[in-house]
């Protein structure tokens, strides 16, 4: 009798370990209220205050995370609004070297939680730095901890067939490393995930600094789509250029296989001296962004009225 409790016992034990490690990394919701989670929320107000961004204080924002990266950073995002809306998404310090980026994005934050009446009415998720391990670094670099670039890291149907082979055809450039294989970075899972579990019918991603507008996305009513980002550019003088998109890039992957209307900022330059500059500059039009007033789904949408 003994055997059979101590046996039953053991087969117990061993199913409840095997059921925790079998279950997806994402399930694990984290403790953003946590100690450990507010300190690190000081490393980058202290980071941030040596760019000179004394103005952003990410302790004053409620953020929400369940991976950590390499380094054990925190992948964090907010959510703002009215969620019976279609979601808009903004993502930004992919790169952990295009510094403004981060900072427009984190000031796009602010902006949202102290403006509360202009976007009661919208559904907007923020995840404001996407590589921190980079952005981190003793001098911050393009790619993760891993030495990955992770807007080449998308499971994007291409991936297999092209994206080693043209790294390697453009000169296998440390910057531009997709992975040794497709998704296989915590940045880029966290990415999937906030598209998966938001369904964003929008989304921009802030880069420097090739200094355009660029768009990935759905082809139907393709033309007030252009109308709308033409206007846009002219109104404050940022060029609109249709630079396509990689094998694991964000654009493949949301707008060109997912049909997601995908927006890429380029701004002028990766100083983090302009990063308040950037954001005057370019806050009405993203502003202008979250109210684009698309409907439908992928890929039949249209803009309301054109």
């Amino acid at each position: 009798m003994l055997k059979t409790k101590i046996s039953v016992g053991g087969y117990c034990l061993f199913f409840y370990l095997l059921f925790f490690l079998l279950l997806p990394y994402q399930a694990f919701s984290l403790d953003s209220s946590s100690g450990e989670f507010k300190r690190y929320l000081k490393l980058l107000e202290e980071k941030f205050s040596s760019y000179g961004w004394t103005d952003i204080k990410p302790q004053e924002i409620s953020w929400e995370y369940h991976r950590t990266t390499k380094n054990k950073h925190p992948l964090f995002f907010a959510i703002f609004g009215n969620k019976s809306k279609h979601c808009t998404l903004f993502l930004g310090g992919v790169h952990g070297d295009e510094l403004p980026s981060v900072y427009l994005i984190f000031k796009l934050a602010h902006y949202i939680k102290e403006n509360p009446e202009l976007f009661y009415d919208r559904y907007i998720v923020i995840a404001p730095l996407l590589n921190p391990d980079g952005f981190l670094s003793a001098s911050p670099k393009r790619v993760n901890s891993n030495g990955v670039d992770i807007n080449r890291n998308f499971p994007t149907r291409d991936w297999r067939a092209k994206a080693i082979r043209q790294w390697i055809a453009k000169g296998k450039k440390k910057r531009y490393y997709p992975g040794a294989k497709p998704a296989s970075e915590q940045e880029t899972l966290f990415q999937i995930a906030l598209i998966k579990r938001f369904n964003p019918q929008k989304i921009l991603s802030v880069h420097s600094p090739l200094n355009f507008f660029d768009y990935d996305g759905p082809s139907a009513d393709l033309d007030s789509l252009e109308k709308w980002m033409k206007q846009i550019c002219k109104e404050i003088n940022h060029p609109l250029k249709k630079f396509g998109y990689y094998p694991g890039s964000l654009g493949n992957y949301a707008g060109h296989e997912r049909n997601i209307f995908t927006l890429t900022l380029e701004l002028p330059s990766s100083d983090p001296k302009q990063g308040k500059h950037y954001f005057e500059q370019f806050q009405p039009s993203i502003s202008k962004f979250i109210d684009l007033p698309i409907v439908g789904f992928p890929p039949r949408i249209r803009i309301i009225g054109k």
